[in-house]
């Protein structure tokens, strides 16, 4: 991920573990210090939920993240993704067992178009 701004780095995000069978996938992000903090982490959800519901028609998607990842648990529910479980001793960080894993459905999605900025065309200028 880069910053439009400027174009620094800010971080990586992916959609991986898709599975074309169930139709689902994983939302993983990660942002470098300097860039937390400052909503990226609820636009990235918010494109991933776009790819993966709009464009590869998925039927659920699945972030996990450590339970006392707030900045990522509430980018999450900012997108609608729900508490679904904790997978107990399913990570070991810092002497840290526990995973809270938050799901969304397809048909629970709800699409903010504002949420994705705007839309630019190949060679950078805006849609109107």
């Amino acid at each position: 991920m880069v910053e439009l701004a400027g174009g620094a780095l800010i971080g990586t995000a992916t959609l991986w573990g898709i599975d074309t069978h169930s139709r689902s996938g994983h939302v993983g992000l990660s942002l470098l210090p300097a860039a937390r903090g400052k909503g990226y982490g609820t636009d990235v959800v918010a494109t991933l939920g776009h790819y993966g519901f709009a464009l590869r028609n998925l039927h659920r998607l699945q972030t996990e993240t450590l339970a006392d990842n707030t900045a990522m648990l509430r980018s999450a529910e900012r997108n609608g993704f729900v508490r679904e479980g904790v997978l107990c001793s399913s990570a070991w960080l810092l002497g840290e067992f526990l995973d809270e894993v938050l799901g969304l459905l397809g048909q629970d999605w709800k699409q903010d178009p504002a949420a994705l900025g705007p839309v630019r065309k190949v060679g950078g200028e805006p849609e109107p």
